[in-house]
This record gives structure tokens, C-alpha cells and sequence, in this order.
């Protein structure tokens, strides 16, 4: 079941995972500011209870008039709404039938609303090389066919605010093909309001920006939101728009909301520092982090704890981040925190420190030709340390029955290692399938590569399309493989991987057996690069070519 697109929804997101909710929750998978909403809203509630008995306002007065001297613009360029949400159901309807550019990974409801509309989509993927910058050229190659191009600045969900200079020319170039751009602002009064683009919206009338009341003032339940342009687009959005789509309450709130300068100083200082404490903590602690201007962080802890383990174990303490599954580009590999208290960001920290600095295993890497004794010698290596904490051997068999000879090989194996103190897991078509049958205490040895990589490269074979002739189909399966590596070592006691030498015998001149041998010659050297020690096996020799020490 997949998990929920949005954060703030706790109950969901336990339910969904079959896991117990904890009485007491900490969500940092919303990002609304952590004070609550203005003293001013509370103190003056009584007062706004007359406006339920009588019909808003139809401009949504007295809010439309506050706006508009907010940002220092005429009534005539705004269209509100009921939440950011109904504004770009309203700009998606502009679009309908049309071309529209999405640069992920970004908010997901610009591609639900742009679909619904019936809107053809072309994706643009930042890369995580780049910091997750926009990629400028690709943008300007596509926008000479699109009729739009949405831009969340800062972007949710990776907190990078794009330049000026880069916004302005995009914005121009998109002009010169009649491409608009959509600027989503929702988390910009949580920057700086001198960096807004609204200020110039006058000299770029293909420009929409759509701003959000509901994170900064935290009145996400009031829904609230508005869209700046030139009037004739806001002319057009307004004719899209529901009678009274603005309630009395919401106008009124939103007015006071605009008032509070001191409010959002605050807010505005805290956010700041708890960012600044947080991205220390993290890369500390050996994690990735997005450079962010907004009030959250974007994150990619550390290998040997993938993001979804991490994501397990703090929903197990009551701790909710943000999973980032519906992410393109990002694939559940990446967290995002929002910024909370400095109380509740240190109750973070404190659970994510074991968490993130949790030992891992120790990772030999042991290769050599046919007969080297590489075999034996890791059985011992694995049996020395198992009899030190008492932990299960288990012994991962690549090997395929592909024949009688085969079969009868394997089988005789098992009954050896069986009567030797084996607990084997024979014929794992993928490694990760070996997961669920894995114990904290384990000390394993996988013998061995060589076996995989045939069975991986040359899976398809019978069709005529085998994986290694396919583009990025092996390079796809050595990530998974590697990333399964690295969640082996994060939940057992040692790691012993087998390999044959990769010039066992000369190598052929057919083109494919020329692939294979450089693929394995790659896997080898990857796997050298994340051992902890590395050995070459000659003739019942151990060559310990890398040997790092570990920490007790």
C-alpha cells in the first residue's frame, strides 16, 4: 500500500504500515511554524464569531485590501483563495489541453492538478550531483514548446530558493516563446519578502506567483491562499473560481495575520537557527544535506542506514519525518525534517543519534582464481568471529541447479554445512531476497559473486534480450546489490563476500564476454573501495591488499 502523499498525517502513515501508533507523536512531517497561530487570533476570536451569521464579502474583504498593501500592488492583480490548493486547481484549468513543464522533485499537486485538467506534462529531473539546482539549459530547450512552466521557489521539498538571476532569465526566455511561469511562493515569508518575485510582476505579465497563508501563520485548517499576475490573467482565474470561495472567518484572519511583523520576526529568527543547529547535527553525524532557505530540511543519511530504516525506527519512537517515496528523483532515498521547537528538535536529535551512528559490520571482501583456498579461508575467518559472540553461521549460496551435476553439488554442500554448523540459504535469485532471513547476530558469508553476476547478466537470456545487453539494466542491479550490502552490514555481525579473479581464464573476443569480464572487473573494484579488508587469495595465501581499522 503506498504510503500518503503528504505530510501531517500520522494516523495514516502508522495505519498504512501496520504499525502501532504511540500515544504521544512528534510530526516533523509538516511544516508549519511551531508557535501556533498569532496571540492576536486567539485574543480576538469572539470578535470574528458575528461575520459566520452573514455572507462574506465576494472579493474577500477586507483580506483582498490587506494583501494588496502588503506587497505594495493594486487590487486588481490578485485572485484568493480557498488555500494555495484551490489557487492551483485554478491555474491548472488555464492549462487545460495544453503543455506544461514540471522540474522535480517538487510538490505533488501541481502534476494531480495539471492532470486533472487534462494538461500534457513534460518532467524535468534536477539532479542531486547539482545540489538539486535547476537544470537551466534543459529548461530552455523545452520551454520553446510548453505553455508553461511551474517553479516552486523555494522548492518543497528540498528548501533550494533558485537566484534571481536565473528565475529572471527563464522568465524572459519563456516570454519570448509565450510560455508563462508559475512561481510558487508558499514558503517564501519564511525567506525574506524582498526576494519575492511579486515586486516585478508588473514588468513580466507572463508571470503567476501563488502564495500560501497557512505555514508561516499556522492556520492550515482556515485554508487560505492568493495568486498575484497581471489582471487580465487574474481576471481569467477569477471566472474560474466558486462565488464566496473566501469564508468571513478566513478574510478576517488572514488581515490580522498580516499585521503581525513582530510574529514573523520570530518565526522567521527561529527557523534560522534551528536550521543551522539541525544541518550541523546531521552532517555531523555523517548525513547529506540540501543547502535550504525554507523551514525544512531535506537529507540523505548516511549508507549503512538507508533513509527508510531510518524513517522505521523513529516512527517505532513516536517521530514523524517525511518520507520522500513520492518524490521523483528522490525514490524514498531522502528524509525531509520540518522545523520545529529548539525542545522538539533536540527530542530529535536524541533519537536519531543511536540511530545514525549504529555499528556497523565489519565487511571483508576476499578474491582469488579456482583453487586458491579464498573458500576455506573465509569459512574460517567467518567461524573465528562467530565463536566470539556466539552469533548463527550463515552461508548465502549463489549457486543455480542448472544442471544434474549441479544439483547434485549443491545438495551434497548442504548436507556439509548442515552437519558443520550451517545455516544456508541456497539459490537467492537477487541478494535482497536473503533480507527477511537474516538475524542481528548473524555472521555471514556469500559465496559467491561471480555466480550472481552470471545468473543477473544473462537473466532474459531465452527472449534474446539478456540484462547485459540491455542499457543501465546491470547498472540498475549492482546499485540494488550494493545497497543491499550496505543494509546487510547495518543489521548483522560480519560480512564475508567471495569472488573469483576476474582473468580466470583468457579472456574470449566475443563482444558480450568482453562486457561481462568488465562488469565484474567494475563490481570488484566497488566492492574493494566498501570493504573494511580486502584480500587476495594465491595458492592458499591471504594478501591483505586494504585493511581499516575499526573502531571498538
Amino acid at each position: 500500500m503506498p504510503l500518503p502523499n503528504h505530510g501531517a498525517n500520522p494516523h495514516k502513515l502508522y495505519e498504512t504500515l501496520n504499525l502501532k501508533q504511540p500515544a504521544h507523536v512528534l510530526d516533523f512531517s509538516e511544516n508549519c511554524n511551531p508557535a501556533g497561530p498569532p496571540e492576536a487570533i486567539r485574543t480576538g476570536w469572539n470578535e470574528l464569531l458575528p461575520a459566520i451569521a452573514r455572507y462574506p464579502d465576494p472579493n474577500g474583504e477586507p483580506f483582498r485590501s490587506a494583501v494588496a498593501k502588503f506587497h505594495g500592488i493594486d487590487v486588481s492583480q490578485l485572485v484568493l483563495g480557498n488555500g494555495a490548493a484551490e489557487i492551483l486547481s485554478l491555474v491548472a484549468e488555464r492549462y487545460r489541453g495544453k503543455r506544461a513543464i514540471l522540474v522535480h522533485p517538487t510538490f505533488s499537486e501541481y502534476e494531480a492538478t495539471l492532470t486533472a485538467a487534462g494538461a500534457r506534462i513534460t518532467h524535468v529531473q534536477a539532479h542531486e550531483d547539482d545540489g538539486f539546482a535547476l537544470p537551466i539549459d534543459e529548461l530552455k530547450t523545452v520551454i520553446k514548446t510548453a505553455d508553461a512552466l511551474y517553479l516552486c521557489t523555494p522548492n518543497n521539498p528540498t528548501g533550494v530558493l533558485p537566484s534571481r538571476t536565473d528565475l529572471i532569465a527563464l522568465i524572459q526566455h519563456a516570454n519570448a516563446f509565450s510560455c508563462d511561469v508559475v512561481l510558487d511562493e508558499a514558503f517564501m515569508d519564511w525567506v525574506d519578502e524582498t526576494l519575492s518575485f511579486i515586486p516585478e510582476i508588473g514588468n513580466y505579465p507572463n508571470v503567476i506567483v501563488v502564495r500560501s497563508m497557512t505555514k508561516l501563520y499556522a492556520i492550515p485548517g482556515i485554508r487560505l491562499g492568493y495568486a498575484v499576475a497581471h489582471p487580465e490573467r487574474i481576471e481569467g482565474l477569477k471566472r474560474l473560481a466558486p462565488h464566496w470561495n473566501v469564508n468571513a472567518i478566513a478574510a478576517q484572519l488572514g488581515t490580522i495575520c498580516l499585521s503581525q511583523s513582530e510574529y514573523r520576526k520570530r518565526a522567521i529568527l527561529q527557523a534560522a537557527e534551528e536550521r543551522v543547529k539541525m544541518t550541523t547535527f546531521l552532517t555531523t553525524n555523517g548525513c547529506r544535506v540540501i543547502d535550504s532557505a525554507a523551514n525544512y530540511i531535506l537529507f540523505q543519511p548516511p549508507a549503512h542506514r538507508p533513509a527508510k530504516e531510518v524513517f522505521t525506527e523513529l516512527l517505532k519512537q513516536g517521530i514523524v519525518v517525511r518520507h520522500t517515496e513520492n518524490f521523483k528523483g528522490l525514490d524514498g532515498r531522502w528524509l525531509r525534517i520540518g522545523l520545529k521547537s529548539a525542545c522538539d528538535m533536540d527530542t530529535l536529535r536524541t533519537a536519531l543519534t543511536p540511530i545514525l551512528n549504529e555499528t556497523r559490520s565489519t565487511l571483508t571482501f576476499i578474491s582469488g582464481g579456482v583453487r586458491s583456498g579464498k573458500s576455506a579461508y573465509a569459512e574460517q575467518l567467518v567461524r573465528t568471529e562467530a565463536t566470539k559472540t556466539g552469533g548463527r553461521l550463515v552461508y548465502i549460496a549463489s549457486g543455480t541447479a542448472t544442471d544434474e551435476e549441479m544439483a547434485e553439488r549443491i545438495a551434497r554442500h548442504r548436507v556439509d554445512r548442515a552437519d558443520d554448523g550451517w545455516t544456508t540459504i541456497e539459490q537467492p535469485t537477487h541478494l535482497e531476497d536473503v533480507l527477511p532471513y537474516l538475524q542481528p547476530d548473524d555472521h555471514i558469508l556469500w559465496d559467491c559473486v561471480t555466480t550472481w553476476l552470471g545468473n543477473e547478466a544473462f537473466e532474459g537470456w531465452e527472449s534474446g534480450m539478456p540484462c547485459i545487453l540491455k542499457p543501465e539494466c546491470m547498472e540498475r542491479k549492482v546499485a540494488t546489490l550494493l545497497e543491499t550490502i550496505e543494509r546487510i552490514q547495518g543489521y548483522t555481525n560480519q560480512l564475508v563476500i567471495v569472488s573469483n579473479e576476474v582473468f580466470d581464464e583468457p579472456p574470449k573476443t566475443e563482444e558480450i564476454t568482453r562486457t561481462y569480464t568488465q562488469l565484474l572487473g567494475a563490481l570488484h573494484q566497488e566492492l574493494v573501495a566498501k570493504a573494511d579488508v580486502a584480500i587476495e587469495m594465491d595458492s592458499g595465501l591471504a594478501i591483505v591488499h586494504k585493511q581499516r581499522r575499526m573502531h571498538g
